[in-house]
């Protein structure tokens, strides 16, 4: 798997070739990221992909909920074979701090932290 580096803004790099992109394990977890970040809605292609975040993150006791949309996704990923551990740590109503323990098909135990 190979796929275009993103940089700290989540942009897409350009202007050093083959070195712009990033494969296998990497990738993988590239992906991840994008996935549980981008919203219900935002492909065309498949309305129903990602998580709808504006609902859950607006409404009180969705721990449970937040817990297996990030499972459903990250386990829809390519590349990704199983989870760990999930750890959630709500932050106000509209935050969310999220470190998955995942195994990919290239290793295991990938520590993935993420803020949505």
């Amino acid at each position: 798997m190979q796929v275009r580096q993103l940089d700290e803004n989540d942009d897409w790099t350009f202007g050093n070739s083959k070195a712009n992109y990033i494969k296998d394990n990497d990738a993988v977890l590239q992906n991840v990221t994008t996935r549980l970040k981008s919203f219900k809605n935002d492909w065309f292609l498949d309305q129903d992909a990602n998580i709808d975040w504006f609902t859950i993150l607006g409404n009180k006791d969705t721990k449970e909920t937040i817990i297996k949309e990030v499972e459903r996704v990250t386990l829809q990923t390519e590349g990704v074979t199983k989870i760990n551990s999930i750890e959630l740590d709500e932050g106000d109503l509209r935050s969310a701090k999220i470190n998955i323990d995942l195994d990919t098909i290239y290793t295991v135990n990938n520590a993935l932290g993420l803020e949505i």
